[in-house]
């Protein structure tokens, strides 16, 4: 059913309490736009200038599912196959540690579980003529965080950098080439750009921090487009959204579409989520959606579909801290009306323990978010420990899926190995966590190199010693770290993992995929 008028009302009442300077939305069916709307300004310093529904924003990882398409075209017509060593078609690939790469495919980049580690770098070239020289350097200091068999879900961008280059190494043409071929012009995405410049040329939401201030830069990174370079506008996005719907057609097949939709790796959560081909697989109460979110802080956008009823929501939006009302909220919101769903129903159902599969997690691991904690078993029951504090976890319905509240919010576990699989790696709210064994800094280590100030368009660190060892300071919060081997560390913002290129420590993670490049001094 729809009822705009109470989304409007709603709409309008969670920009105002999350500060939202510009949004648009649209809902689509499988031949045509039903609704749309936009809201607030491109520019909180241009009152004037509203946001319409062709007003561009960046999409960010919605842009995915068009590299996926596009890979599934070339399947059909039998240049590529999906489960293919990928060397086959970037033959000089090269890993710091190669124990994975030959059996790394096409299908376990795009279900980001290839077992390669994350990373989002806003800022780089910004013409793709240097694609392959960057992806050698980036490529040749990874290490693997899991086996590419045990299908771990580990979000990987370098992965679908990886395969975005064996595509263009097959046709001979850069990403955003094949993408208007294949793709945009096929499906009359007019307005949608990977170039900033030309997005300039229309309407563009300019990205702001919570509060409405501007933020006067635009990160750009050419040697990610595939990634989540795509401008575009929320009825372009319904354009895109419409091949979901109709499986495939115009561009692929209904069983090029079918696989894509097909999960290849889980989360670990609380209800069904899993990763297809380029597609988030997700339940809503009653509903299955397919589609994806999109995250390059400020910009946040999303694409969800419900194939089985033939309807579709998108949403574009540009201030940070929105993410939720992007992901969850507004879309949830519209799907209530349209498919009329039930109330929330219990998705926290415990199930039973199973102390000896449990017994094979335990250990102390490393993940992004959570940084080092500690899982072991206490009178038959598993703990988890972390930097503020003890918890037990107790066992969900879903096989392998376990919770814990912390600050009235529960948090869920996933341990593979309950579920038949590794015993080396968690699951922490659907971040890959491995286990670690924490080393001593070496006799006379010299952690000098890792000083400086690291930063992007919205954060900044301060790296700095602190006696023998190392401190992080964010906004005037400082914490010590914690030796971990290598370059890795830990503190209370999560891992720190220091990024070193042609043997020179060039940037930073700190409890996120996000690389903060490190500054220079003059």
């Amino acid at each position: 059913m729809l009822r705009p008028e109470r989304w409007d009302r709603e709409i309008r009442a969670l920009m105002d309490a999350y500060e939202i300077a510009g949004l648009a939305v649209a809902v689509t069916d499988r031949e045509k736009i039903l609704w749309h709307n936009a809201y607030g300004v491109t520019s909180a310093e241009k009152p004037w200038d509203p946001v319409t529904t062709q007003t561009l924003f960046r999409i960010a990882s919605c842009t995915k599912m068009t590299l996926g398409i596009l890979v599934m075209r070339l399947v059909e017509e039998g240049r590529l196959d999906l489960d293919a060593p990928v060397i086959r078609y970037v033959p000089w690939l090269q890993f710091r540690d190669n124990s994975t790469r030959d059996r790394i495919t096409l299908r376990r980049l795009l279900s980001h579980s290839a077992g390669l580690p994350s990373e989002y770098t806003p800022d780089g070239p910004r013409d793709e003529d240097r694609t392959e020289a960057i992806l050698r350097e980036g490529l040749g200091a990874l290490e693997p965080v899991a086996a590419p068999e045990d299908r771990f879900y580990c979000y990987s961008n370098w992965g679908i950098r990886l395969a975005a280059y064996a595509v263009e190494s097959i046709l001979g043409k850069p990403f955003t080439q094949l993408d208007r071929e294949y793709i945009l012009d096929p499906l009359g995405m007019d307005h949608s750009t990977f170039t900033l410049c030309e997005a300039a040329t229309y309407s563009l939401a300019v990205p702001h921090r919570r509060g409405r201030e501007v933020l006067h830069y635009i990160p750009v990174n050419a040697a990610r487009h595939a990634v989540g370079g795509m401008f575009s506008t929320v009825d372009d996005m319904a354009k895109l959204a419409r091949v979901l719907l109709n499986e495939g057609a115009p561009l692929i097949s209904r069983s090029s579409m079918a696989q894509m939709m097909t999960p290849e790796s889980s989360l670990y959560l609380n209800y069904r989520s899993d990763y297809g081909l380029t597609m988030r697989l997700r339940q809503y109460k009653d509903l299955l959606l397919a589609g994806h979110d999109g995250q390059s802080p400020p910009y946040f956008a999303s694409i969800w579909t419900v194939p089985a009823r033939g309807v579709a929501v998108t949403l574009t939006l540009n201030t940070d801290g929105g993410d939720i009302l992007s992901t969850n909220l507004i879309p949830e919101l519209i799907f209530d009306d349209l498919c009329e769903l039930p109330e929330d129903g219990d998705l926290w159902q415990q199930g039973q323990y199973c102390p000896e599969r449990e017994t094979l997690q335990a250990g102390v691991y490393l993940g992004d978010a959570p940084g080092l904690f500690r899982l072991e078993m206490r009178e038959g029951c598993p703990h988890l420990t972390g930097r503020d504090g003890t918890y037990p976890l107790l066992p969900h319905l879903r096989s392998g899926v376990y919770f814990y509240e912390k600050d009235g919010q529960k948090i869920c576990v996933g341990m593979p190995a309950v579920h038949g699989g590794s015993a080396e790696h968690l699951m922490v709210q659907s971040q890959l966590c491995r286990k670690v064994r924490v080393e001593s800094l070496p006799d006379g280590a010299d952690v000098s190199e890792y000083e400086g100030e690291y930063g992007t368009v919205l954060d900044r660190y301060l790296v700095r010693k602190r006696g023998n060892g190392l401190e992080i300071l964010k906004n005037g919060v400082s914490s010590a770290c914690t030796y971990v081997s290598g370059d890795t560390f830990a503190c209370d913002f999560g891992a720190v993992i220091f990024i070193r290129m042609y043997g020179r420590i060039a940037g930073v993670r700190v409890g996120s995929t996000t690389i903060h490049n490190k500054r220079p001094v003059f």
